[in-house]
Parts: structure tokens; C-alpha cells; sequence
């Protein structure tokens, strides 16, 4: 089997227990578990049902979507649902067409599925938005999915409905598809753009989970919604690679998710208290330029004239105690995904750090 290794997963997770400050991070932290009202009966090593999903987890998911059962599929996280989702379209000498800057995942599954990734450029002078007419260009007959993440990963731009709704016509009048990975779309606040691409057309499926906005990745409790010819297909691969759900993350499931509306504040206010912290400093940096996230806890920043940043990660890290992304896991050398979730202090102090590691590697390299 030949694919493409997932090589910003193995990154994070070599990181994300390293000492220093932790800025490397785009997920909401944990709540507190008296937040969700777990009860002793939900650490049952059963739940309902085990196979497909707990019913009233399923009855949840259809009443937020307006969609039926068969539209349903749950998984563990949305990494396994976006998994599923290509594993079931996806074939030998088809085309996906994946925005870039992107989540690095999707070129690793297009790879697994012998499909041939085509880059759609969300670019900076555009606001990160893609190009309807771009995107129409690069579909012909081998075409058969299109991907995006709203909110975008990494700029955290919002996709306004309009212009989503607009990329969703533009595939299905050549019969594509449109997956929209929407994990971080929580971020915003009720009814300001956060509508979902599910109903913009018979075209979309769309993946997420309870993860980045939530702090539950513990629970891998993750979903798509899709055609029901693609959640059949999905389940024929679950049969293969997932004999049954984890029973505890069904049971934990159903309080986590209605515990969601007492959940969802707390990463807005997160936001919108620390990103002024992040603001100031950046508009203190001239030699760097950055997309205003419309939510989420990271920030895309571009440090002028530095044409690659893996070497300034790595002295940020080793010299300077302070962990971040650099931007060739979203191919974009040059740029650098900064979490901001952690506390105040800690934030100001790994900024100021960055800053430092930014001047001394410039100061070394020359650059300009």
C-alpha cells in the first residue's frame, strides 16, 4: 500500500507533552467533567448499541442537521469520518480537489485511496476564500470530490454561507462532490455565519466532532453527514475496520452533547478574550502580516522574507522553550500556525519569545 504519511500528526503529538510553552495547539482545553453531568451508569463498558451508535446520540445528529438515519455516520472523531468519507468516493485515478493551505490529513487520504490530490489555492490576498471560477476550472470527468474545512484550518477565515453555497452549485453542475470538514465552525457565534454546508445541496457531506470547540477529543466521538449512497458505503468499511463504537464514548456522548450549549461560550469567550493579547503583538511586529481568525484559539502569521520556517520552530523550541507549527505542514513555508489558548501570562511570554527567536534567527540568516 502506497500513501503519503501524515507527517503534522506525528509532529503534534511528539510536541504536545514537550516541556515549554505550548503554543502549538488549536483545540478548546478539556471541561471539567462536573460541567457535562457524567453519571456512574455511563462508564458502562456497554451502551445501547454498540454497533452504529447509541440511538439517542443518532436522534441528536438529526435533529441539528434536519437530516434522516441514513444520512448519519458516526466515527471516531472527524479524522475517522473525513477517513471514511474518502475511503468511500475515493478510487485509483480519480481527482480530489483540496484547498491549500489546508489540513495536511487530506492530501495523506487521497494518497491512501490512490486518488491524485489537485490543489484549489485559498490565497491571502483573497481572504483565504477560494475562487468559484477557479474552482471550476480544475474539474473535468475524473473529478470527484471537492474538500474545505469552515472554519479554514489554518487561517481560521468564516466562509460566508453565500460563497460556500456558491462552491457547492459550481461542483454540482459537473456532479461532484463537496466535503466540508466543519470542526471548528462552533467557534462562532449562534447564527453569525455559522450555518452548515449541509442542505446547500444533495452534493455535500459534511464532517466534525466534538474536539476543537469542545475540549473532548478524549471521547473521539466524531460524525459525517452524507448521501445516503455514501453512508452505506461508509458502513460497508466500518464492518471491515470497526467491528463496534467504544461503548464509554456513546454513553459520555449523550451528556456531552447536551451539554453543548453551556460548552460552546466558553471557547468564544477564550477567543475573544485572548485574541486581543495576540493582536497587540502582532501589530507591534511590521515584519509580519496575518489573517484575522473570525474565531478559533490560532492565529496564521507570515514572517516577511523568511522563505521557510521548520529551522525557526526548531530554535523557537530548543533555544526559546516555546512550541508552534510551521507553516510547511500546510505547505506554506514561511508562515506559522500560534495557538493562543493558554493563560494570559504564559501567552504574552511565549509571544515575546517568538518575537526574540524571530530576531535572532533573522539577525543569523540574514534576512530581510
Amino acid at each position: 500500500m502506497d500513501f503519503e504519511p501524515f507527517q503534522y500528526m506525528r509532529y503534534a503529538k511528539r510536541i504536545e507533552y514537550a516541556d515549554g510553552i505550548y503554543m502549538a495547539g488549536s483545540g478548546m482545553t478539556p471541561p471539567r467533567p462536573e460541567m457535562l453531568g457524567f453519571k456512574p451508569e455511563d462508564y458502562d463498558l456497554d451502551s445501547l448499541c454498540n454497533s452504529y451508535g447509541d440511538p439517542r446520540n443518532m436522534d441528536w445528529l438529526c435533529e441539528h442537521y434536519r437530516c434522516g438515519g441514513e444520512n448519519v455516520m458516526l466515527a471516531a472523531g472527524s479524522s475517522g469520518a473525513n477517513f471514511l468519507a474518502f475511503a468511500a468516493v475515493l478510487g485509483a485515478g480519480d481527482r480530489v480537489i483540496v484547498e491549500t493551505p489546508g489540513y495536511p490529513q487530506f492530501f495523506s487520504l487521497a494518497a491512501l485511496t490512490g486518488a491524485r490530490a489537485v490543489p484549489l489555492p485559498r490565497r491571502a490576498e483573497n481572504r483565504f476564500l477560494p475562487d468559484p471560477d477557479e474552482l471550476a476550472g480544475l474539474l473535468d470527468d475524473h473529478t470527484r470530490m471537492l474538500v474545505l474545512t469552515n472554519l479554514h484550518n489554518p487561517s481560521m477565515t468564516a466562509m460566508p454561507p453565500d460563497h460556500l453555497r456558491a462552491l457547492v452549485q459550481v461542483c454540482a453542475q459537473r456532479g461532484v462532490l463537496v466535503l466540508c470538514d466543519e470542526v471548528y465552525l462552533d467557534h462562532l457565534v449562534p447564527g453569525d455565519g455559522d450555518e452548515s454546508a449541509w442542505g446547500m445541496g444533495d452534493n455535500v457531506i459534511v464532517t466534525s466532532s466534538l474536539t476543537k470547540v469542545y475540549g473532548l477529543s478524549g471521547l473521539r466521538f466524531g460524525w459525517a453527514i452524507a448521501p445516503r449512497k455514501v453512508t452505506e458505503r461508509m458502513l460497508d468499511l466500518a464492518d471491515i475496520v470497526d467491528p463496534q463504537l467504544v461503548p464509554l464514548a456513546q454513553n459520555l456522548a449523550i451528556r456531552a452533547l447536551a451539554s453543548l450549549p453551556r460548552l460552546r461560550p466558553l471557547a468564544r469567550r477564550l477567543h475573544e478574550s485572548h485574541w486581543p493579547i495576540v493582536r497587540e503583538w502582532l501589530n507591534s511586529r511590521p515584519d509580519i502580516e496575518y489573517a484575522r481568525p473570525a474565531g478559533g484559539l490560532t492565529v496564521w502569521m507570515r514572517v516577511r522574507g523568511m522563505e521557510e520556517t521548520g529551522n525557526l520552530a526548531t530554535v523557537l523550541r530548543n533555544d526559546f522553550g516555546t512550541l508552534v507549527v510551521p507553516g510547511e505542514y500546510f505547505q506554506s513555508p514561511g508562515w506559522l500556525r500560534v495557538g493562543y489558548r493558554i493563560e494570559p501570562t504564559a501567552l504574552r511570554e511565549g509571544l515575546s519569545r517568538l518575537g526574540r527567536a524571530i530576531d535572532e534567527f533573522k539577525a543569523h540568516s540574514h534576512v530581510s
